[in-house]
């Protein structure tokens, strides 16, 4: 066990709560086990632990390790732990994203992982997004495609509107709620940057109820 994911564990698990746990349980649907440690306390002993232990070792090593405990909480350490290595970042990191929605699949990762990691590292490395994008649309898992609607949020005038209005068109007809949601939630966080671009998208195109209301929310 590397050093930060011993101290880290340790630490977590003197803050264990029951009924934290319980309710985080029911929260998420009895998908994952919970330590029941509320997100303030957790960032704070994250914090104090990756200064002592954490910019000196793998972030490839470290987060699988993590990732590969029951506990959701150290499923977030990973998550952060990544995102905190992000001068050290390299081809292994989308790889990885795909392996742990494929593993744990459900909303609390995809949108840490897509936003937050993928987002920043396809500015980083722009030659490796067509690729990887493709491959997730083309996967029939609505969380990797999530991925592909989701990982732009915070790049306003960056965001590749003819990526994103692809994207939207080939999902635009899907059932699923959490990719009527994305579609949703990329156009009204894009409505920011150009919000008569995102009119004239919503006009002319045919939207889930769902992604339409949410797209032009704040317009």
């Amino acid at each position: 066990m590397k050093p930060f994911v011993k101290a880290i564990t340790e630490a977590l698990r003197d803050l264990a709560d029951a009924d934290n746990a319980f309710k985080m349980r029911k929260y998420m649907r009895d998908k994952y086990p919970f330590l029941g440690v509320n997100k303030p306390e957790r960032q704070e002993v994250f914090k104090h632990l990756y200064k002592q232990y954490g910019s000196s070792q793998d972030w490839f090593e470290v987060s699988k390790e993590l990732f590969a405990m029951p506990e959701r909480e150290f499923h977030y350490v990973a998550m952060e732990y990544v995102k905190m290595s992000k001068k050290s970042w390299d081809s292994r990191l989308p790889a990885l994203c795909e392996q742990w929605i494929g593993e744990e699949s459900w909303w609390d990762v995809v949108d840490f992982l897509a936003p937050q990691i993928l987002g920043p590292y396809f500015l980083q490395f722009p030659a490796e997004r067509d690729v990887w994008i493709q491959r997730w649309m083309n996967s029939g898992n609505f969380w990797l495609q999530r991925f592909c609607l989701v990982f732009s949020l915070g790049y306003k005038d960056k965001t590749d509107v003819v990526l994103l209005a692809k994207n939207i068109q080939v999902l635009s007809s899907s059932k699923e709620f959490f990719i009527q949601k994305a579609i949703g939630w990329a156009l009204r966080q894009y409505a920011r940057t150009d919000p008569d671009w995102v009119r004239e998208f919503v006009a002319n195109n045919a939207l889930a109820p769902l992604s339409k209301r949410e797209a032009l929310k704040h317009v």
